[in-house]
């Protein structure tokens, strides 16, 4: 049986975008992270920290899920957006290696070493805001270019990741604070919806474009 990698790949897309809406949730919602100080963060993230990487890793999965299906895409599309997409989201698991291997010694250590955990909390942000303003950039294109999607879709899936993309920008230059982008939270839950059916489009597409009969 020959594997249909295309609908395989889109997928994985479908797939990795749904989990993030969930994780986010959880996050906000049953871990509620403090937004106080460091000595607040660092306790909070040793009481809960089974739960925390749990989240953690499972936002790492979904990370390469989307490397990989959009690193097919690129290449069987030669598309640049999606290869930016890939590159994005391959320097997106470093983020996930600062925060699962470092935060915990961080946080345990924070009495006799305060600054360790600062440093790497920043570290962990300077990654995300580069990566996701490389990630929504990719995507505003991918929209933009889409021909299979109603023009709704395809417009409110450009406006949103342009915005989640200066916000990103913004937070890598320290015009905002992470805290401050937690407003746009609701619109990057909307996205990654938007881009879940992305990947069921993609795949009925190669669908109805394959003759009758063949894989």
């Amino acid at each position: 049986m020959k594997v249909n990698h295309r609908k395989t790949a889109a997928s994985l897309w479908s797939v990795g975008s749904v989990m993030f809406p969930v994780t986010i949730v959880l996050y906000v919602f049953v871990y509620q992270p403090a937004v106080a100080s460091d000595a607040e963060r660092t306790a909070q993230l040793i009481e809960k920290w089974a739960f925390i990487s749990a989240i953690w890793r499972l936002e790492t999965i979904a990370v390469v899920m989307l490397a990989i299906s959009s690193w097919y895409f690129a290449t069987a599309e030669k598309n640049m957006s999606w290869f930016l997409i890939t590159f994005a989201h391959i320097i997106m698991v470093t983020m996930y290696a600062n925060m699962l291997g470092y935060y915990p010694a961080a946080a345990q250590s924070y009495a006799e070493v305060p600054h360790l955990f600062p440093m790497v909390f920043d570290t962990a942000v300077w990654i995300f805001g580069f990566s996701n303003f490389l990630f929504l950039t990719g995507m505003t294109f991918v929209y933009l270019s889409s021909e299979i999607l109603s023009k709704w879709i395809k417009w409110t899936g450009a406006m949103i990741s342009v915005i989640g993309a200066m916000g990103a920008l913004a937070l890598f230059f320290e015009w905002l604070t992470f805290g401050d982008l937690i407003i746009g939270g609701p619109l990057i839950l909307i996205l990654y919806l938007l881009n879940a059916y992305l990947g069921l489009k993609l795949a009925k597409d190669h669908e109805s474009s394959t003759p009758q009969g063949n894989p």
